[in-house]
């Protein structure tokens, strides 16, 4: 039967799904939470005109998310169609 195909499929795309979402969240949580209140609010560095710990902590794990995202969806996810069966 080819469900167990599909059904495998789809867990291993929802498995890749979560462990990015997962990584992603702990990069940001962890690096913000570390970075934005162990600063001197004299000491605050600027990347790109926003605080270091922003540029780090936000904008680039979305531009890496972005790709993960481009990456997954054309690679990995396989468009099964249902109505066939």
């Amino acid at each position: 039967m080819n469900m167990d195909k599909d059904l495998k499929q789809t867990k291993k795309e929802v498995k890749i799904l979560l462990l990015g979402w997962l990584a992603f969240a702990s990069w940001v949580l962890i690096y913000c939470g570390l970075a934005a209140y162990n600063q001197d609010q004299e000491s605050i560095r600027i990347t790109f005109g926003m605080p270091s710990w922003v540029f780090w902590g936000i904008a680039i794990p979305w531009i890496f998310s972005i790709i993960f995202t481009i990456f997954f969806s054309l690679f990995v996810m396989k468009d099964i169609d249902y109505e066939e069966k």
